[in-house]
């Protein structure tokens, strides 16, 4: 079945602790959101191809970490309705 092509706008209040992360390091908040958005949706962005929205994956190893913090949290089995 292929993918619907949806796209959904989220507003966050980030607390202050990751602000203060983000300036220590001198990276936008919003940089390090959509990297490991990307590296979790595995969204790879060649360079000579690069994607309008910004969203391009750090490399494998990060996409392997997102997916490992990701299933390591239970996110993909939380919601899921018993049967």
């Amino acid at each position: 079945m292929p993918r619907k092509n949806t796209r959904k706008t989220v507003t966050l209040k980030l607390p202050a602790e990751f602000i203060e992360l983000c300036q220590g390091d001198n990276v936008e908040p919003e940089d390090v959101l959509r990297g490991f958005i990307a590296d979790l949706a595995e969204i790879v962005s060649w360079a000579d191809n690069p994607r309008t929205d910004g969203y391009a994956s750090n490399g494998s190893d990060e996409r392997r970490y997102a997916m490992e913090y990701y299933e390591r949290v239970g996110w993909p089995w939380l919601n899921k309705p018993l049967r």
